[in-house]
């Protein structure tokens, strides 16, 4: 039996919600570390229409076309941090995962000297890539995605959270040049 698309989607969905549930649980633990404020930011919301009696309303959510990047905080000593959330079943990850919108908003901060990245799942693998990185593949590689191999050097923790500041290989991102601009 074939999965319809709203079936596709709902789960994608679903499984997008715990990934960034994984990484709220991250900056919680950051949080209580002093080491970072980082917070995620709400998906662009309207409300439609309010019965003023009762106070029910009824709303919408706007798409991806106005979406701001996933979190956005403030690391210990005072360094902006910025970056989106994207996560696949999939084997490699797609550069247009990102809109031209949130692409354009992390280029804004990469240029203004914030930490800019793209936090990645693939496969119950995590990593924390660094949009300068994101940009060189989009820019100069003849190709549109990330493999897992891509990406080796830039994996992350888990612990089910989402350690996105602490990658396996043992360094930290506050002292990992590529993630600011240069």
């Amino acid at each position: 039996m074939q999965k319809n698309r709203s079936q596709i989607s709902r789960v994608n969905n679903a499984q997008g919600k715990n990934f960034e549930n994984q990484i709220m649980s991250a900056c919680l633990g950051y949080l209580y570390e002093g080491r970072a404020c980082i917070d995620k930011i709400p998906e662009p919301f309207g409300v439609s229409k309010k019965d003023q009696q009762t106070g029910m309303f009824k709303g919408r959510f706007f798409g991806n076309k106005k979406a701001q990047p996933d979190f956005q905080g403030t690391l210990k000593g005072g360094k902006s941090i910025i970056f989106e959330a994207k996560t696949t079943t999939k084997d490699k990850i797609s550069l247009k995962v990102l809109s031209s919108h949130q692409e354009a908003l992390l280029e804004k901060h990469y240029q203004l000297g914030a930490i800019t990245a793209v936090c990645v799942g693939i496969n119950n693998d995590f990593y924390f890539v660094p949009y300068a990185l994101w940009r060189l593949c989009k820019e100069q590689w003849d190709r549109q995605y990330f493999t897992k191999e891509d990406l080796k050097e830039y994996k992350v923790r888990f612990n089910g959270a989402v350690n996105f500041l602490d990658f396996v290989n043992g360094n930290n991102v506050e002292f990992m040049k590529e993630f600011v601009k240069g």
